[in-house]
């Protein structure tokens, strides 16, 4: 039973530090920027060791957990809030045109760490499922999964987009709003 006490509080001792680590990053991430940003810097900002970060993921790992979490976190405080699809999608573009550099890193970091493929479809999951939602009884359960998958795939080009300079953040809102608007018509929804 001791032992078990033991390792119940190290585990939590253990989850502390990684959140305090992610934290971290994500605060130096924003406010020095990603490139002026190091693990050297992260350990000694949060108070541990360079290992300690490194046992909790590389400068990109950090990038993609960090961001991961707070778009978790944004779905969370999203659910069900509206029917208008655009309040859906709006959030997750203000984030990413909010911070260009970070952004363009966090895409690069998805590509070159090549195996990312899980956390992008545990992201397409929460932002299909609350399109879904949203969607209601206006669609067949079928109809309106594929729906939310168009969107959803239409979101990444247009953040793909603007990240690659083929129109800028008013552009991308218009280009959002006309995208769901023509998938509404497309679908018969109302």
């Amino acid at each position: 039973m001791f032992s078990e006490q033991v390792q119940s509080s190290r585990a939590t001792q253990k989850e502390a530090t990684r959140n305090k680590v992610l934290d971290t990053a994500y605060a130096l991430f924003v406010s020095v920027g990603y490139a002026d940003t190091n693990v050297r810097a992260i350990a000694q900002k949060a108070n541990v060791s360079v290992g300690t970060v490194m046992n909790v993921g590389s400068k990109q790992s950090l990038l993609i957990q960090t961001i991961g979490h707070r778009i978790t976190v944004m779905h969370d405080e999203l659910r069900g809030q509206s029917d208008n699809l655009l309040d859906v999608l709006a959030p997750f573009l203000k984030m990413f045109t909010g911070q260009e550099e970070l952004s363009k890193a966090y895409g690069a970091a998805l590509i070159t760490q090549g195996d990312n493929g899980e956390i992008l479809n545990e992201l397409r999951t929460l932002l299909v499922d609350e399109i879904v939602l949203r969607l209601g009884n206006m669609l067949p359960k079928d109809d309106a999964k594929e729906f939310a998958t168009i969107l959803y795939n239409i979101y990444l080009g247009l953040l793909l987009g603007w990240a690659a300079g083929a129109y800028d953040t008013d552009e991308l809102s218009i280009h959002a709003n006309s995208s769901i608007s023509r998938l509404k018509i497309a679908y018969g929804v109302k």
